[in-house]
């Protein structure tokens, strides 16, 4: 914005420009003016009601709130005047009347704003001698959070977050008038995927974390910035520790990537990583069948002496990798075993990535998540994001409720996003292409209007989309709009910039000869005809959609080596199994699904003697005479950027983690004491806090607490860095000539299927604050389909396919006609055992056929 469309005003003396409608409140703080607040938060909408932040306001008979206030020009605005003063000291003297003299007991003592702003602007004694209101105690509202009412200052956070950004309004004010308080609707239970912000965001510690309940004080916790390791969102964490055990998760904000969110599964399933039952050593299976301890140089020996005697290779990886694990994966298969027969989609086998990331480069179309916030129309083909790409949810919600884009739902049965949607359209199984390629013919919706952003990932386990890929460019091409792809997992990208794909070398080269993918793989080792199988961090048996046939590769002669974190089906099974470690004991990158590289830092150690996967790989080639001297996460990087083209500008600086200028606290204005420092120590990543502590002025933000209102958001973000797009030279890769795979006709029901956010996969498994919410399994039937099945809701269906069965509870849904949906891998089912042909047979439970 130029000089003159900005406005002039003046906040305590001092003249500020800044752009015309914008929050007092915001600009104040970027002249290093605190003005305290409760309600006010940066990523919801204004509502002046705990009229902590007033201010005098020359013109103004009354003082103004400046949470809710637009700067004007020629405003002449004062924090510091008396009436100012007294105000804030009367508020802060009403919210205590009633708020009890937990502090000791408090979860959020130590990171308190109620408590830093009553020593910074309240009284130093109560007047109040009348008894305080009760409320029941440590109310659990949910498994994961717990109210205490008696402290809450009704900021309205909790349910404005609940009902502006996450949609699902379960948490309300109830009553009127003195015995207002927050409770949940009709007492039903705070079942919200996101419930976990509005402890993040309670100013008070009336809302806490049940897993975190009285496990450590704020002081006593170390920490440091991270990325969730779930989806392929790529949110930004700040993981906590006390000693050497994770025991907290948080947001960290970036307006890039996930605003000040994350979901319950990235904030609550970190547990996994502290788990008794990892891998502490590598094991190798001895003449009697069992594993037993061995060293690293044993291990790594024997592996390289089998593998220099194998003819054919096969390597799979799964999708919770990072970036450099991908492209010693990809270096260690290409050049050290000489085969391409590697691939890193296991649950999304087939999914044509390289074909969509390419398509759309050709056209110059590549999205990013922001776009969607710039969206006039959105359309989304693929599986429901909030159960598989929480946050994208959010921002998809954001883009159309607030910013008012329209949204076409492009999907075989209903997804969350139908709530909104501006468009439904319900397509048959595998009959997408169809539908997408019509958005583009004369009955286009007229209402449906540019920009543009089309959003695409595979919906369902085992079934390719080539021919829906060649439709959704098409649509973005002859509509101007932008293709954004979304694979599943937080490494996925990683690994498909990195070339762990059949038909794609790092940097998006395209290989003279393709190699197999994960299906040919384990269809060459259940035949016998693959001498070895390197699998990390790949749990086939569970995750990839023919269990048989899983089972069968790992049982057909191949020598096989596991890289992994727990001893899953498929370790069992393994000759030689590797520890791995986990997301907080590493340094590394995630890759996002807009191609945003964000990096890892560590905080605890690992169990024994677990190596990264990149090590593993390094050392392994050193084994067979291929030294790569890799020593550290930098000498892996200098690599990536000498061999990688896309990535060879990649700066690790402008990744790591620096110790903040020291800056007021965020909620009660104190300065930092430089005393608490304990130095800042350059390392391969860049300058980074030694100890740096969250009670302590070298918390990763602005030396304070992390909390919702760091001080400087532009400042304290990590952005990450996007590489180089994939080159194109207005070429495009032939048109897809196959159907959708799955979509074939024949006996029974089209089985649609997909993961639900708490399933039976290994890291919610493992992680004790999620794995009771996983869901019991059932079946989604098209009402008339149940009809004609005599099926009605709650009765017992079963379910057959390649001769197993499934019995599951029946749920009536908007799903095509012909086809019904079971989610993939929940407690008790495992999917993958139905899904190899892509159909299935349904009777009723007490059928005689049954």
């Amino acid at each position: 914005m130029s000089e003159k469309e900005l406005v002039t005003l003046t906040i305590n003396g001092r003249e500020v420009k800044a752009e015309p409608g914008r929050i007092l409140i915001d600009v104040a703080e970027e002249l290093e003016v605190y003005v305290p607040r409760f309600c006010y938060h940066p990523g919801m909408r204004s509502v002046a009601v705990c009229r902590m932040c007033l201010v005098q306001i020359e013109g103004q008979r009354k003082l103004q709130p400046a949470c809710a206030t637009p700067v004007t020009d020629g405003m002449v605005v004062n924090t510091t005047e008396a009436s100012a003063v007294d105000a804030q000291e009367g508020m802060l003297e009403f919210l205590l009347i009633n708020h009890p003299l937990d502090c000791p007991i408090c979860d959020r003592a130590g990171e308190c704003p109620l408590q830093d702003q009553t020593y910074k602007h309240g009284p130093g004694s109560s007047r109040y001698i009348e008894p305080k209101r009760t409320y029941e105690k440590a109310l659990a509202i949910s498994d994961l959070v717990v109210l205490d009412r008696e402290r809450c200052v009704l900021c309205w956070r909790c349910v404005r977050f609940s009902d502006e950004v996450a949609g699902d309004a379960f948490i309300q004010l109830v009553d009127r008038g003195p015995g207002t308080q927050i409770l949940t609707f009709n007492d039903e239970p705070f079942d919200s995927y996101f419930s976990g912000n509005t402890i993040q965001i309670c100013p008070v510690g009336a809302l806490t974390s049940k897993p975190y309940r009285f496990v450590s004080r704020p002081w006593d916790l170390t920490s440091a910035p991270s990325v969730c390791a779930y989806c392929s969102v790529g949110c930004p964490i700040t993981n906590e520790a006390r000693g050497d055990s994770l025991v907290r998760c948080q947001a960290l904000p970036n307006e890039n990537v996930n605003d000040f969110w994350i979901c319950d599964k990235g904030r609550f399933g970190y547990h996994y990583a502290d788990s008794d039952e990892r891998l502490t050593s590598p094991l190798v299976r001895n003449e009697a069948d069992e594993f037993v301890d061995t060293s690293w140089g044993d291990a790594l020996g024997s592996i390289a002496a089998k593998l220099k005697d194998a003819s054919t290779v096969g390597v799979v990886a799964g999708g919770h990798l990072t970036t450099e694990d991908a492209w010693a994966i990809s270096k260690l298969a290409k050049e050290v075993l000489g085969t391409r027969d590697l691939d890193s989609r296991v649950q999304d086998e087939g999914a044509p990535y390289e074909r969509a990331l390419g398509l759309s480069s050709a056209a110059g179309s590549n999205a990013t998540i922001n776009d969607l916030e710039r969206a006039g129309t959105i359309v989304w083909v693929g599986p429901d994001p909030k159960e598989t790409l929480p946050v994208l949810y959010l921002k998809l919600r954001k883009a159309v409720v607030d910013l008012k884009a329209k949204l076409v739902v492009v999907s075989p049965r209903r997804l969350s996003l139908d709530v909104f949607a501006t468009h439904v359209i319900r397509t048959e199984a595998g009959k997408a292409a169809e539908a997408i390629a019509r958005l583009t013919s004369d009955d286009t919706p007229s209402d449906v209007t540019g920009p543009l952003v089309v959003c695409w990932g595979p919906s369902s386990p085992g079934r390719a989309d080539a021919s829906s890929i060649d439709a959704l460019v098409d649509l973005a091409t002859k509509l101007g709009g932008k293709l954004l792809v979304c694979p599943p997992h937080a490494g996925s990208q990683g690994l498909i910039d990195m070339g762990v794909l059949p038909s794609l070398d790092a940097g998006y080269e395209i290989p003279a000869t393709p190699g197999r993918d994960t299906r040919a793989i384990l269809e060459a080792a259940a035949d016998g005809k693959l001498d070895a199988l390197l699998l990390f961090g790949a749990d086939v048996i569970a995750d990839f959609p023919d269990a048989d046939l899983a089972t069968r590769a790992l049982e057909g002669g191949a020598y096989v080596v596991v890289v992994e974190l727990f001893p899953t089906e498929t370790a069992a099974r393994a000759d030689v199994l590797l520890p791995s470690v986990a997301y907080a004991e590493r340094e590394g990158t995630f890759t996002n699904l807009e191609r945003r590289i964000q990096k890892l830092e560590p905080l605890t150690e690992s169990p024994g003697v677990a190596r990264e996967p990149w090590r593993v790989c390094a050392s392994l080639a050193r084994a067979m005479g291929e030294d790569w001297r890799w020593h550290s996460f930098g000498d892996v990087w200098d690599d990536i950027r000498a061999n990688v083209r896309t990535h060879a500008h990649i700066d690790l600086d402008l990744l790591a983690a620096r110790a903040p200028t020291p800056a007021p606290h965020y909620e009660s204005g104190f300065e930092p004491d430089p005393s608490h420092s304990t130095g800042v120590v350059a390392g391969p990543g860049g300058p980074y806090p030694k100890g740096h502590r969250s009670g302590t002025p070298y918390q990763t933000g602005q030396n304070w607490p992390l909390s919702w209102e760091l001080r400087g958001f532009e400042a304290r973000q990590r952005p990450g860095i996007v590489p180089e797009p994939p080159a194109s030279n207005g070429a495009r890769p032939p048109r897809a000539d196959d159907s959708e795979a799955g979509a074939e006709e024949g006996e029974g029901f089209a089985l649609l299927t997909g993961r639900m956010i708490y399933d039976a996969g290994t890291m919610v498994s493992k992680s004790s604050a999620l794995r009771h919410l996983a869901r019991t399994p059932f079946i989604e039937l098209n009402e008339q389909d149940a009809k004609a099945l005599e099926l009605s809701e709650g009765d017992e269906a079963v379910v057959r396919a390649n001769g197993r069965e499934a019995r599951l509870e029946v749920r009536l849904g908007d799903v095509a006609r012909g086809a019904v949906f079971v989610p993939y891998d929940q407690p008790g089912l495992r999917t993958n055992t139905l899904t190899g042909s892509g159909r299935v047979t349904v009777v009723r439970g007490d059928d005689d056929r049954a």
